[in-house]
């Protein structure tokens, strides 16, 4: 449902996602202190970025030249986990070689500074101002902190083109998302389909969810919300922290309230295979739907548990499954694979290609030199995007998030498409949303 997703890979030590992670950080907050800037090492700093002028030779915008216009992104990259948010720097990087490989945009290079956050607020702000005095945009950027770039991008009116993790953020009218995520506009047409499909199951509902934060308090809420105003009944609902790794009390809990249907958008690989095998061990036959397992370890942690498992997401089969019936699978693939030998393939990879590939299309119509009140005019003319089918349509300008889903099932040990999910694209069906009091249409800035 949302896209705020994560993944393990030990089974009880977070690595890579930000659910789950979410709950790491606000116990561990207070012990992290502040260390050096670092730099990825596939990446320009941004003190010295390749186009970085603020007075270009093809025009007065920061960060463009007659060659290349550069762009800066920050990410959690050494904190709190080592290599957290790398793949949204691959994903940015590997479009960007893509687009390059064609000659660029209108002649010009497009060329990324990533720079860490070193996972402090004080730092994202910092990066992120020396970025907007620099360079043309912020392209791709992930990280727990990135609230701390709201008041910076609506002082200096900068594009933001990424996927934001702070429901400050996400409404922001200078962020343009690929995947928008306003979280009082919820899609309801899963939870129809699923109550179409399942009518007696959705009256008996449990959900184990994420309770880590503010943030993810209010996502878990907006998911409960729309799934109530579809018809389904919650019967059991257990928020869980990040080492709370055995759930055969929720599976005890669950089957004495006769819980037909579970249903979690925010467990990672890891605890979604737990919580598997615990649900075989207990011959508790639920239906079992996971928004946030999908990863190329479930089902060697899960086993033959994992069958029969639902998968529904926003994007599609990337890890290969897609790759012949989707051609952007393919490409997304290839280029990954292009420029890093050990890319990191996960959902931040694919939110900074798809990020790259809206900045890049609106670029083009950005003015030649390209100017930030060009580029903004342009992404406000994009009102349809789907990154070529990576991840399900959707309204970037006015910040309408998709209502289509794909929903897979895991087979005999395999990960595959299933209805109502086409054999490429997205289902769409009503393309119905639940508006939580207070939510209100965004209003673009002109330039």
């Amino acid at each position: 449902m949302r896209a705020r997703r994560g993944r393990l890979s030990h089974p009880f030590m977070p690595r890579t996602g930000f659910v789950v992670l979410l709950s790491v950080c606000a116990v561990a907050l207070v012990a992290c202190s502040k260390t050096p800037s670092a730099t990825s090492p596939t990446t320009q700093p941004s003190s010295t970025p390749t186009g970085g002028s603020s007075s270009g030779s093809s025009g007065s915008s920061p960060g463009v030249t007659a060659t290349s216009v550069t762009v800066g992104q920050v990410d959690d990259l050494s904190s709190p986990i080592p290599g957290l948010f790398k793949g949204a720097e691959d994903g940015t990087k590997a479009y960007f070689a893509y687009i390059n490989s064609l000659g660029g945009v209108n002649g010009r290079r497009l060329i990324l500074d990533a720079e860490d956050s070193t996972f402090q607020g004080g730092e994202v702000a910092t990066v992120t101002g020396n970025q907007i005095r620099t360079e043309f945009a912020l392209v791709g950027g992930f990280s727990l902190l990135d609230s701390a770039e709201k008041p910076l991008i609506d002082l200096a009116h900068v594009p933001d083109v990424g996927f934001s993790l702070s429901p400050g953020l996400s409404t922001d009218p200078y962020l343009y998302s690929p995947l928008p995520n306003p979280e009082n506009y919820y899609p309801l047409n899963l939870f129809l389909f699923l109550k179409q499909k399942y009518p007696q199951a959705v009256k008996k509902v449990g959900i184990i969810w994420e309770n880590a934060t503010a943030s993810t308090t209010a996502a878990e809420n907006a998911v409960e919300a729309a799934m109530k105003s579809a018809g389904f009944d919650i019967v059991y609902d257990h928020g869980v922290g990040p080492f709370d790794t055995n759930f055969l009390p929720d599976i005890i809990s669950m089957k004495n309230k006769g819980v037909k249907m579970f249903f979690s958008t925010e467990l990672p690989d890891n605890y979604a295979a737990t919580l598997a095998k615990q649900f075989q061990q207990q011959n508790f036959k639920a239906i079992n739907i996971e928004g946030a397992a999908y990863s190329s370890q479930l089902l060697s942690l899960a086993g033959s548990a994992a069958n029969n498992m639902y998968i529904e997401q926003g994007y599609a089969l990337y890890l290969g499954q897609d790759a012949k019936t989707v051609p952007a699978v393919g490409l997304f693939n290839k280029w990954m694979k292009k420029v890093d030998s050990k890319p990191n393939f996960e959902i931040e990879s694919v939110y900074g290609w798809a990020s790259a590939e809206l900045f890049a299309q609106a670029l083009k119509e950005a003015g030649n030199p390209p100017t930030r009140s060009g580029l903004i005019k342009a992404l406000n003319q994009v009102t349809f995007f789907d990154a070529g089918g990576l991840v399900p349509p959707s309204d970037p300008a006015k910040a309408v998030p998709s209502g289509c889903f794909l929903l897979a099932q895991v087979q005999n040990g395999v990960i595959k498409r299933v209805a109502p999910t086409p054999t490429t694209g997205f289902y769409c069906g009503t393309d119905k949303f639940f508006r939580e009091p207070g939510y209100t249409p965004m209003v673009r800035p002109t330039s």
